[in-house]
């Protein structure tokens, strides 16, 4: 039975430990959660004594077989953990390993723990066996959207509801990796006795740095003060600020700003507009002057230039993030729509 992580607790709370489980795949985070709830799940059953094997070069795989034939001090059934660093068991490993599945299901469980396994392997037969006495959960990196539901389903466990703004805050600081998000969430959990968390609490929670604040920065580029902005940015950069940040910040300013900007060239009021985009009414003022000052093309042309400097930050086309980021603050202020120079290399933080 094929199951995904997010469906193990369900099963075990249901039915208890099946005789075999297999955990395999490349996300360490939900490998080491997924063994944490098959041994709770264990010991709620009454197995008290658990066996652990590292397989190693050299492994004997046949003490292995023996060590686990033999009953346990009191005759009580035992968890039985073999882990492969590797992708999958040689020969003889399959070959225990399939003789242990066979096992009558009134005996020990067997928990198999193995790194990312090709789907060729998951049709040896060993991987089958193991499948047919109990449960497989594959351990899989998860898309996007899933990554967001994931993380807002972690907060609601913490007592946390994420605002979306939050929760997209959170997945581009992760970058997909389960661990780092879990721990940004733990931290927020921490940092704020609030239920509800928006991204005003979640920025101030994720961002390394006390002297500048982003959101402050977008501010004075809105307000037209180009020099205090650059100077913002060139401060971001000195104190280690990842630039990933400072882009996301930017492009979510400037997509909202396009965005009313339309509304605006076809016929709609500015204030109808800021009311229906939710803009703070101590913002009002100068958001309301730098759509006077752009025209909905030009806006729309910044948010380009926005999406083509992610690509940067992100690594996704070549190029140096800070003088991207730079230039669109520039630009966003009132100041002239540059492009970086091309070629020139990466900055280190703080150069």
């Amino acid at each position: 039975m094929l199951l995904s992580p997010e469906r193990l607790a369900a099963q075990l709370e249901r039915d208890g430990p099946k005789p075999v489980y297999v955990l395999f795949g490349e996300e360490p985070l939900q490998l080491v959660e997924a063994a944490d709830r098959i041994r709770a799940a264990t010991q709620r059953a009454g197995i008290r004594e658990r066996l652990r094997y590292d397989v190693e070069s050299g492994f004997d795989w046949q003490a292995l077989l023996a060590s686990s034939a033999n009953l346990s001090l009191f005759a009580e059934r035992r968890l039985v953990e073999i882990h492969l660093p590797g992708k999958k068991p040689d020969k003889t490993g399959a070959a225990v390993i399939t003789e242990l599945a066979a096992r009558d299901a009134s005996e020990d469980v067997l928990l198999v723990t193995a790194g990312n396994l090709e789907r060729s392997e998951q049709q040896a037969a060993w991987f089958k066996a193991c499948d047919g006495r109990g449960v497989v959960v594959a351990c899989k990196p998860l898309d996007p959207p899933t990554f967001k539901r994931w993380i807002g389903e972690r907060a609601a466990g913490l007592g946390k509801r994420l605002s979306p703004e939050a929760t997209e805050l959170i997945a581009i600081r992760a970058e997909g990796n389960l661990l780092a998000a879990a721990q940004e969430l733990d931290k927020l959990a921490l940092m704020s006795d609030a239920a509800d968390i928006d991204e005003a609490t979640a920025l101030a929670a994720v961002s390394d740095n006390a002297r500048y604040d982003l959101f402050k920065l977008v501010d004075v580029a809105v307000a037209g003060d180009t020099a205090k902005a650059l100077r913002m940015v060139r401060g971001l950069a000195e104190e280690g600020t990842e630039p990933v940040m400072i882009g996301w910040a930017l492009n979510r300013e400037l997509r909202t700003l396009a965005e009313m900007a339309v509304e605006i060239a076809r016929g709609d009021s500015a204030e109808n507009a800021m009311q229906r985009h939710k803009v703070w009414s101590n913002r009002q003022g100068m958001v309301r002057r730098l759509l006077a000052r752009y025209t909905a093309p030009a806006l729309v042309a910044l948010l380009r230039d926005s999406i083509q400097a992610d690509w940067v930050v992100k690594g996704a086309r070549s190029g140096n993030a800070w003088d991207e980021l730079e230039c669109l603050v520039l630009a966003l202020a009132g100041g002239p729509r540059l492009r970086p120079a091309p070629g020139r290399p990466a900055r280190t933080r703080g150069a």
